[in-house]
């Protein structure tokens, strides 16, 4: 979407093609993305997202209740930190699932912890992502 990222976005096309079908996406996530695609002229590619999780590359999955009383949860203690419900669904079910987490907003993954002095198990490292 950033003709000046385009190293990290095919470092990120790369390593979802390797994860496959073990990526699960939430469905604000995908709202998100589908939103920020179109809006910015990229409707072929929001398309092609689409149906690959349409087509069973990716999994596309609903919050629990618990999930969503866990993102709801972190939402409230977390207030003013600019979370949005995007991020909060990744949060809740990386706990609830035990999942790694795959995002580049490394300020509200480290901001906020799933339990007392611990981070979110990223799966990419500040260190590992590409320069733009």
């Amino acid at each position: 979407m950033n003709r000046g990222e385009r190293r990290r976005h095919s470092f990120a096309s790369e390593l979802l093609s390797r994860l496959a079908r073990r990526v699960i996406v939430p469905w604000p996530v995908y709202v998100e993305v589908d939103l920020l695609l179109r809006g910015r002229g990229h409707e072929h590619a929001a398309d092609a997202l689409g149906r690959a999780l349409l087509d069973g590359v990716h999994s596309l999955v609903g919050l629990t209740d618990s999930e969503l009383k866990t993102a709801l949860d972190l939402g409230a203690k977390y207030a003013g930190l600019g979370l949005d419900l995007p991020d909060l669904s990744v949060m809740a079910m990386s706990k609830a699932r035990r999942a790694l987490v795959l995002s580049w907003d490394f300020r509200h993954f480290r901001a906020v912890s799933p339990a007392r002095g611990r981070y979110w198990p990223l799966l990419v490292q500040e260190h590992e992502l590409p320069a733009p």
